[in-house]
């Protein structure tokens, strides 16, 4: 039954927030350790850990938010520390779908959530941009759709639809998973809007004048590490975007708009040509001819 919560008082802990990535956890007093810090994607900190409440994070780190297209709004800290995911919030005729999370909402952004429509569905990407996820589903209470490949990262919330390969939770919007990054790593398709929101999969740089104007693109395995995918995690990850037809192409941290489809095959052919990289590439060597 969708739902239902036979073990619902684990939620019921403290959450705390590290200060160095941003992974939430519930724990009965302030945890020792950051799994995410420890993981082979992240670094620890250099100075050791720091964990806050929920309250101590709102304090900290100011939440803003704007609609950068209509019907799609991005939640945001700023300043913050850690790697500082946005979230989106896509608004549909069949309800609203949350995407990704911010480090932490304000109760000011929660309730501009719900003056919204609430969410009626939750997802993200990859673990690195869970986020405050957990804020979400205690005050919305939204199906949790995440891969059923990263569950066990998933302590702080309450998983309610796991999928596999391909879930579409709202007409019109749907989640493939590309693994690669990690395991359970997906994509959130909008096919009315041709936006693809595309987690880690892929990274940007940012013209300074135009934060949605993208000059270059790479794709990894680890970005702090420099690691780059292997051919067969690139084939993948070329077979899902190759389904899709996007003009827009959303990361957690860079909504570019000036980059889809064409561009997105064109660095992962290259990148399958020869030996695998995690570099930048400059978006406008990629684009076909008087593009």
């Amino acid at each position: 039954m969708p739902g239902y919560l036979p073990f619902a008082g684990a939620l019921k802990l403290p959450a705390y927030t590290c200060d160095n990535c941003g992974f939430w956890q519930r724990h009965f007093e302030t945890p020792a350790a950051c799994p995410m810090c420890l993981d082979a994607r992240h670094v620890v900190p250099q100075d050791g850990w720091r964990f806050r409440t929920a309250r101590e994070a709102q304090e900290a780190f100011p939440c803003h938010w704007q609609e950068l297209e209509p019907g799609v709004w991005r939640f945001w800290n700023e300043p913050v520390s850690g790697i500082g995911p946005s979230a989106y919030l896509i608004q549909t005729e069949h309800g609203n779908m949350g995407f990704e999370g911010c480090p932490v909402f304000s109760e000011a952004a929660l309730d501009q959530i719900a003056r919204l429509g609430g969410m009626a569905v939750l997802s993200a990407s990859h673990p690195h941009s869970y986020g405050a996820l957990p804020q979400l589903q205690d005050r919305f209470d939204p199906e949790l759709c995440l891969p059923a490949a990263d569950f066990t990262w998933s302590a702080a919330l309450q998983v309610s639809w796991p999928y596999d390969d391909f879930l579409e939770p709202l007409p019109g919007l749907e989640l493939h998973r590309t693994a690669g990054h990690f395991d359970g790593h997906a994509v959130l398709y909008d096919r009315s809007r041709k936006i693809c929101f595309c987690g880690d999969a892929l990274k940007f740089e940012l013209d300074p004048d135009d934060f949605r104007r993208a000059t270059t693109i790479s794709a990894h395995k680890a970005f702090v590490r420099g690691v780059p995918l292997t051919p067969s995690e690139l084939r993948r990850y070329r077979d899902v975007f190759e389904r899709l037809d996007f003009v827009q192409t959303w990361t957690p941290f860079e909504p570019a708009r000036n980059c889809g489809r064409p561009e997105v095959l064109a660095l992962l052919d290259q990148l399958m040509s020869g030996r695998s990289h995690a570099a930048p590439v400059p978006l406008d060597g990629l684009r076909p001819q008087g593009r």
